[in-house]
């Protein structure tokens, strides 16, 4: 089986001291498809409908780029999304819930520049169960691969407003673009 989703998230950061950050984010799942592999004797394609995320994460600075050094970061995230699922194709077929859940640990070592440009490689690890019902079966997932691994670049624009953009091609791909400001 192979799934695919595209989502939109905001989140707010609470920074608890110079070193840490607390972050709680509320999303919309933008639809997707699950792909079920054969020899399976039922349908092959299901659609995933627009549903909901939540998410919370703690991060950590562990070295701050002084110097020669790079900076590192260390976080924790945990998160759920729900959606339902229907037979492609067949807008009178009944719909199926679908649930993900995911916990998360990643490092991101990189080195600002200028004071403006941080380009970073990251690495994460992770897994959770994904629950959805195939064939009036019960089916409890996972994903394929438990790690991801990649970089990205993040800019620091006037009046506290940073964009960033990360691409993973190895592990669970995927590609993330991303804004924020700072009050």
């Amino acid at each position: 089986m192979s799934i695919q989703r595209e989502a939109v998230t905001a989140s707010v950061d609470y920074r608890l001291s110079p070193a840490s950050t607390l972050a709680v984010g509320l999303g919309a799942g933008l639809g997707g498809f699950i792909s079920v592999n054969p020899p399976s004797p039922g349908p092959a394609r299901f659609a995933i409908l627009p549903g909901y995320e939540i998410t919370l994460s703690y991060s950590r600075r562990l070295l701050d780029g002084r110097g020669n050094l790079p900076y590192v970061l260390l976080g924790v995230s945990g998160g759920a999304s729900g959606a339902s699922t229907q037979l492609e194709g067949e807008t009178t077929a009944p719909s199926v819930p679908f649930y993900a859940f995911d916990v998360r640990a990643s490092v991101i070592v990189g080195k600002t520049f200028w004071n403006a440009l941080s380009p970073y490689a990251v690495v994460r690890g992770f897994g959770g169960p994904i629950v959805w019902t195939y064939e009036g079966s019960g089916v409890i997932g996972s994903d394929r691969y438990h790690f991801q691994l990649g970089g990205g670049l993040v800019t620091v624009l006037p009046k506290g407003v940073d964009v960033f953009v990360e691409g993973v091609p190895l592990g669970e791909r995927a590609v993330t673009l991303g804004a924020g400001k700072t009050f």
